[in-house]
This record gives C-alpha cells, structure tokens and sequence, in this order.
C-alpha cells in the first residue's frame, strides 16, 4: 500500500469559507478533497492529511505561531516515514501583505521544502518519495469584500496570478509532476480565498487522475 503526505495550508485542511458557526468552519471527510481522495485509494494507499490554516513555505508569522512550512515539514518526514508520495500545496499565504515576498521569492521557499523532501537526510527509512507539485488557485474578487482584504492585497493577488508558472519551473528542474488548480478551480468562495465544496471535488479529481496515471496503475 502507498503511503501519501498531503502537505498544505487551510485549502488541504478543509477551511469551509460559508460556515455559519464554528462547527461548520472544516468541511466533512467526504467534502473535502484529502478526504475523498482516501475514499477512493482505500485499499491501494493511505492519504496523510497534513493542511494547516495559515502555513506557508517558510515565513514565521508573528501573528500565528507554528506555520513555518520549512521548520514543520522535517518534523512531518519523520513522522509519517516511510513515504511514497509528497503532494505539496502551499503559496497562497506567503503572498500575504505582511510578508512582501515577490514570486520568486516564494518560489524559494518551495524549492527549500522540495529540497527537503528529497534528502535521505530527512529520514530514517531510506526511500526518497515521488513529489506532485500543486500551484494554489487564485485568489478571487469576492476577497475586496471578505475579513481577509488587507491581510491579502491586490499585489497578493498579482503574484498568485504568476506562481503557476513559477511552480512549473520548479517541477521541471527537480522532476516533479505538477498541477495547476488555478487552471482547474475557476471559482472560490465568498471570502475569496478557500475552496467550495465543487473546487474541492474538482481539485480531488485531478489530483486522482495524476495520482492513478503516474504512480498507482497497479491494480
């Protein structure tokens, strides 16, 4: 059996961008795509679901303690060793205005996580896993009217616009496979920055698609 990380922010987690209290502010295991995901690879792999609300490549936020992507990953390695599949989804919280980082700079971060991923240093059991490189979505315009305008800006959204690319580049050079889910989630929700239910549906069955053509054919 595969053993899949899923390492992400809020979007991996399941924040639910209509919950009505906080009760309803993750969405259900069959509701978000982690979730469904491992109802469907049941059997073939176990999906780890490691989404944190606010994570970012490599920042220390002086706001929120503990979403440093960088000094977490490690720890997750070791964890959850031996591994077979790293799906990587972070950048939209390193576009934040606190951080003024520009593209390329949040592409480094990745690149370090990357880097990290690929290190026999980085566990104890000796398998290097194969990596899917998934470039966040876009942040929408519903976000000009959400609690999170100004904590994201319009240069925030100007950089999503431009990691895609970035991320591809990165996924050519260290030979991972990757996904675009700014091509694929056309919509977010009412705050501009998480996932609908559907995105999460579409964004589970893209990554299923990848999953099955590249790395889990076997029946």
């Amino acid at each position: 059996m595969k053993h899949i990380l899923c390492f992400g922010d809020s979007n991996t987690w399941g924040h639910n961008p209509q919950a009505a209290n906080q009760w309803e502010l993750r969405y259900k295991d069959n509701e978000r795509w982690t979730g469904m995901l491992a109802y469907a690879l049941e059997g073939r792999a176990k999906v780890i679901e490691e989404g944190l609300c606010g994570r970012s490549t490599m920042f220390d936020d002086p706001l929120t303690a503990l979403c440093n992507g960088t000094k977490e990953l490690p720890l997750c390695l070791k964890s959850h060793q031996p591994l077979d599949i790293i799906v990587f989804m972070l950048g939209t919280n390193d576009a934040r205005a606190i951080f003024g980082a520009n593209v390329k700079e949040i592409g480094r971060g990745m690149e370090h996580l990357i880097k990290i991923a690929r290190s026999p240093e980085s566990y104890d059991i000796k398998e290097i896993p194969e990596i899917l490189l998934i470039a966040p979505p876009l942040l929408g315009e519903e976000l000009k009217d959400s609690y999170y305008y100004g904590i994201y800006d319009e240069q925030s959204m100007e950089k999503l616009k431009l990691l895609g690319a970035e991320y591809e580049k990165l996924a050519k050079q260290y030979q991972c496979e990757f996904l675009d889910a700014g091509t694929i989630i056309k919509t977010v929700g009412r705050d501009g920055i998480h996932f609908t239910k559907e995105g999460h549906r579409l964004l589970y069955k893209a990554v299923l698609n990848k999953l099955e053509d590249k790395w889990l054919n076997e029946k």
